[in-house]
């Protein structure tokens, strides 16, 4: 029985990223993913049985990737509301990061293909966000510095002002990503909008 190396199984993975994001899936060949890797074409399929099951890897691997540029804001517990300013900074760094445009594009572009994807998707990137947003929440709440009822709803809502028009417009190529002074604004607004709809 072969022994899959985790290193080969990554530089597939990071291949494979790079060619789907490059060229769509359909667009993307199996035999062009071993060259990149580079690998045997033997050897790519004992490490995944089709370019569906490599396009899933892939998705999965690089959601869980751009959650862990967030998940250390959140680990700290709070002593004021200025965390949640590195909070919305990790996240809106996360979101309008060059890479999570292109595979959110890519999503949608594939998502009649790949319908099952959808919720291993929503259960890697944005439910764990929304969760460690929410125990942030309870913290504050519990120490009295902000007034939360609700966490889980007030995550998606400080979340979903960092998204909003301006993020569509990157999704649509309006707009390339964000500038420093364009997402330290972005961050401003929302988090003092947000600290003033939940005062204790």
């Amino acid at each position: 029985m072969r022994t899959h190396s985790p290193v080969k199984r990554q530089a597939i993975l990071d291949s494979a990223r790079r060619e789907f994001l490059a060229h769509g899936y359909s667009g993307t060949s199996m035999e062009s993913i071993a060259e990149a890797a580079p690998v045997s074409k033997p050897t790519l399929y004992s490490y995944f049985s089709s370019k569906h099951a490599l396009f899933a890897a892939v998705v999965v691997a690089q959601c869980d990737a751009l959650f862990m540029t967030l998940s250390e804001a959140t680990l700290t517990e709070p002593e004021s509301v200025d965390g949640l300013k590195a909070i919305a900074e990790g996240f809106v760094d996360l979101i309008y990061a060059k890479d999570s445009l292109a595979l959110y594009r890519l999503l949608i572009a594939e998502q009649l293909q790949f319908p099952e994807l959808a919720p291993q998707v929503y259960q890697s990137s944005a439910a764990p966000v929304i969760e460690s947003v929410s125990r942030y929440l309870s913290a504050l709440d519990r120490q009295g510095l902000v007034k939360i009822k609700h966490p889980g709803s007030s995550s998606e809502i400080l979340l979903g002002m960092l998204q909003g028009a301006t993020h569509f417009r990157c999704l649509i190529g309006l707009q390339e990503g964000l500038s420093l002074d364009q997402r330290d604004t972005l961050v401003e607004g929302a988090v003092s909008l947000f600290l003033k709809g939940h005062q204790s």
